[in-house]
């Protein structure tokens, strides 16, 4: 199945109630029955599941303090667009109680937005799939290790319309969620920042020692300009003699012509 997805993240709402489909009703047992919802967007296209992705949201209680696998989220702070999701919340369940009156029971519907101490709550059942991440690298976290002050990104899944007796309301899943940390557990440090190190870069080497640039190289002209690079002067160059051997001498003799040298008279 398809999904269309609303960000509230965003300024624009792309959405309308006409092309929501409610499906037939499923009993579940004597009490309780179910109506899936889909939204499509043409008439060519698939029905799609619907999830709502809210503005993000400042921490001021802890998650982990939840029962029975359902939260309550405080929508906080105040401001446009988290107004304009508590807006769209109202217009949207009261779109669905109105497809259901004239109906043989006039059912109360039940929001899944609640009011306490002048903050605003939204409903969402928990389950082992849900998808966490957050801004801490390398660490898995639960609901738990989320802290006061944190922020929060959470993408809502509108499953269907439950009716129970004489009650009426949304189901919602939390599908995602994304955690922001305080500076605290990120382990910040604002007066003293952590320098960053530079790694000195080598110098290239010689021309003479790149293997695309072969030189032949000669020993008296490197040792010349060593020389005038540092300011001395070469030494002078010493002569070699060669002293010959005894034997060498011996062949030497052996190797003579005699020479007859006459008298004139």
């Amino acid at each position: 199945m398809s999904y269309y997805l609303i960000d509230f993240s965003t300024n624009k709402i792309d959405f309308t109630f006409d092309q929501l489909i409610i499906g037939r009703k499923i009993k579940m047992d004597q009490e309780n029955s179910k109506y899936y919802i889909y939204y499509q967007v043409d008439s060519n296209d698939t029905p799609k599941e619907i999830y709502l992705r809210l503005p993000k949201l400042r921490l001021i209680y802890n998650m982990g303090n939840h029962k029975f696998n359902q939260l309550s989220i405080p929508i906080y702070p105040n401001w446009e667009q988290t107004n304009i999701f508590i807006d769209w919340i109202k217009n949207f369940e009261k779109n669905i109680e109105e497809c259901f009156k004239g109906k043989k029971i006039n059912r109360e519907f039940v929001s899944l937005i609640s009011k306490k101490n002048l903050l605003n709550f939204i409903k969402a059942n928990v389950n082992d799939k849900l998808k966490i991440t957050s801004n801490i690298e390398n660490k898995q976290l639960k609901l738990e290790d989320f802290k006061i002050n944190g922020q929060i990104e959470i993408v809502i899944k509108i499953s269907y319309i439950w009716s129970r007796g004489e009650k009426l309301g949304l189901s919602s899943q939390l599908y995602q969620i994304k955690y922001y940390a305080p500076p605290d557990q990120l382990d910040i440090n604002f007066i003293d920042p952590t320098p960053k190190i530079s790694i000195p870069i080598p110098p290239p080497p010689p021309s003479f020692l790149l293997p695309n640039n072969p030189i032949k190289v000669n020993p008296e002209e490197i040792a010349i300009k060593s020389a005038n690079l540092t300011g001395s002067s070469l030494p002078p160059q010493i002569p070699i003699k060669m002293i010959p051997s005894v034997k060498d001498l011996q062949k030497a003799i052996k190797g003579l012509k005699s020479v007859n040298n006459k008298e004139e008279d």
